[in-house]
């Protein structure tokens, strides 16, 4: 075999490319047969061209090297284009088994994996041949591919956004990757190439992704943003028999490692990752009481919560789907009195927590007559109901609309508040220690002690940890003929206002609510939007973005945003099952279901190739009984290498 260089006219346009072919005589008379197209060969050199075909010939026949001197860059090419030659023949047979033509090679819809057979399934083979090529993850792309094609989602790419073959083939291994390992471009495309089986599910046509290619796609999948989200929304609806009566919404952020001059939304701003010296941009998210995405959108670094209130509403009309007045649940963040009153003017109900401490309702708490029921930890929850008006235009006119607020303590947020109280107790009195301590540090100037210098940084502390500064008593001890401070005295205040309101807050709603539960139960939905957030910087590794452009970090936040749909999709039927894993746990274990292939002579020198997928074990096996799903995507492909 060698490497024979060929001449190419394009467009008027001549272009180098490479094949490994072999001389056989055919009727007396010698022929090139071509075995595999290696492209431009750009990074080989040319006198690396006569080992790299002769390795390749070396694999296809098993010959075992005695003495093992191979450069490692021919041995990574070499075998690169033999998986290459390997996944041909494959393909060739494929074609040939279901009578069409190349362009549908690997056919994306296909339902049914055809078992790619020889002519003849009984044959003698040498066993001391047999040899065990590769392994491959399969497990998790052919659940996801299930999920994916149960959506429809690369079918509505293709009829309804005329994507070509191509691109939706490499846009759903984008999103298999984003699933199943979420990274960078370049390392998704190294996963894909070498790890996964995905190839065997989507495959263009060059049987390989870079990490260009892969970006391309996830440019081309934001354009048509809005209509991927509303396809997989309606038909996440049509599945489950969703009925929209709750829209949750809020805000997150993810930073990044750069200085971000190419973005205009790159910006600096309350970093709730405490990464204040990263710029960050900010992704907003619309969803139903299920957790489901609904819309997403994305703004600047630096915005304020509140102002993105008005796109809200903007966007929430497609998702009302025929509810007369949805209810918004949202947190204290965005939920002004402004933004209250705009949505009652569009007709939208609103549920949230209350910006203002309600010092007034709280002297009219009666804690002896609280309403007591049990959340689902098995924890007592207290509440009581509050009643007032609020007024609001729609146009001219004014409205006025009963408000609803209840009043809740809770254990678990005590708790949880008692502890931030204490670290900023420790806080704010080592703050105090070390002011006490340059106070008494004998000092040359004398204006680092005045009154005015002391009391300034005793304010920054209290600026610092806010909300304890209330609970202490502090003295300065001054020398009035020298007009400095001489000692810094403080005490605790045990019987003080804060303690007291430590795990209780309002919760406040325009809807009509008589049962103190059942309007909590609701309010505590918009943890599902929280475990969105969780599962997009935990699972699929959201955080942080290395991309500059401003098109390009969109894009690549995008396809973890789609991705959480096919996740959100599995992981409700799942739990509808009582199979409650984080998506983390189901990767890993469908990750042990593996496509192998493997390869044996016969006695004719016939190399006989057999791609296999291992049955899935227990765990995996529950998993495709939930989700109603094919355990295998194929049991056997069998094929014929002719190294002849």
């Amino acid at each position: 075999m060698f490497i024979k260089k060929v001449t190419n006219n394009k467009n008027g346009i001549s272009y180098l490319t490479y094949r490994l072919v072999k001389s056989q005589r055919i009727d007396g008379i010698p022929k090139h047969i071509n075995i595999l197209e290696l492209g431009s060969l750009s990074d080989i050199p040319i006198e690396q061209h006569k080992p790299l075909a002769d390795r390749i010939e070396q694999l296809m026949l098993e010959d075992t090297l005695l003495f093992y001197n191979q450069d490692l860059f021919i041995e990574e090419w070499a075998h690169f284009f033999y998986r290459k030659l390997v996944k041909n023949c494959f393909n060739k047979s494929t074609t040939a088994s279901k009578n069409v033509d190349n362009k549908h090679v690997g056919d994306l819809f296909a339902d049914d994996f055809e078992h790619v057979q020889p002519l003849d399934n009984v044959q003698q083979v040498k066993l001391d041949t047999f040899e065990s090529i590769s392994s491959h993850e399969i497990g998790g792309e052919w659940l996801c591919t299930q999920a994916i094609k149960e959506l429809g989602l690369d079918a509505y790419l293709m009829d309804q956004l005329g994507w070509n073959f191509n691109e939706t083939s490499v846009g759903m291994l984008g999103l298999l990757g984003r699933l199943l390992y979420p990274d960078s471009e370049k390392k998704t495309a190294e996963w894909l190439n070498e790890n996964s089986a995905a190839m065997e599910l989507y495959c263009p046509e060059s049987g390989t992704v870079d990490r260009n290619r892969l970006m391309q796609c996830a440019k081309k999948t934001y354009q048509d943003k809005d209509k991927i989200e509303n396809h997989l929304s309606g038909k996440i609806e049509s599945i489950f028999k969703i009925e929209n009566k709750l829209i949750l919404y809020d805000l997150t952020n993810t930073h990044f490692e750069g200085v971000m001059k190419k973005c205009p939304k790159a910006k600096y701003g309350r970093n709730k990752q405490k990464r204040s010296d990263c710029r960050q941009i900010t992704l907003g998210l619309l969803a139903d009481q299920d957790g489901f995405v609904k819309h997403s959108r994305y703004y600047a670094g630096n915005i304020s919560e509140p102002t993105t209130f008005m796109d809200v509403l903007s966007e929430l009309e497609p998702c009302k789907n025929g509810i007369e007045r949805p209810v918004i649940v949202m947190d204290a963040g965005i939920a002004t009195e402004d933004n209250l009153k705009m949505g009652l003017s569009k007709e939208v109900d609103y549920l949230c927590v209350s910006r203002s401490g309600h010092k007034d309702l709280l002297e009219k708490v009666n804690k002896e007559n609280l309403v007591c029921f049990v959340n689902k930890r098995g924890e007592e929850v207290k509440t009581q109901f509050f009643h007032q008006e609020i007024e609001y235009i729609v146009g001219q006119e004014k409205f006025t609309r009963q408000e609803t607020i209840m009043y809740v303590e809770t254990p678990a947020k005590e708790a949880k508040e008692r502890g931030m109280f204490g670290k900023k107790q420790q806080g704010f009195e080592t703050g105090l220690g070390l002011i006490k301590k340059s106070v008494n540090k004998p000092q040359k100037s004398k204006k680092n002690k005045s009154v005015e210098r002391i009391w300034e940084r005793i304010g920054r502390l209290k600026e610092k940890y806010r909300g304890v500064g209330q609970a202490f008593a502090i003295d300065v001890v001054l020398d009035k003929q020298q007009g400095h401070v001489t000692d810094l005295v403080w005490q605790f205040i045990e019987n003080n206002s804060i303690e007291p309101q430590l795990g209780t807050y309002f919760v406040r709603t325009s809807i009509k609510a008589q049962d103190e539960a059942l309007l909590w139960k609701v309010y505590r939905t918009v943890g599902e939007i929280e475990s969105i957030f969780r599962a997009l910087k935990s699972d699929l590794n959201w955080r942080p973005s290395f991309h500059q452009k401003e098109l390009n970090i969109e894009s690549h936040l995008n396809m973890a945003v789609l991705a959480y749909f096919i996740v959100s999709f599995i992981r409700f039927r799942l739990k509808q099952n009582n199979i409650n894993h984080c998506w983390t746990e189901i990767v890993r274990i469908m990750n042990t279901q593996k496509c192998n292939l493997n390869s044996i002579m016969n006695k004719k020198g016939e190399k006989i190739l057999l791609k296999t997928c291992t049955r899935p074990q227990m765990k995996a096996n529950e998993i495709y009984q939930a989700m109603k799903y094919k355990p295998m995507p194929f049991h056997r492909k069998i094929t014929t290498l002719n190294v002849g």
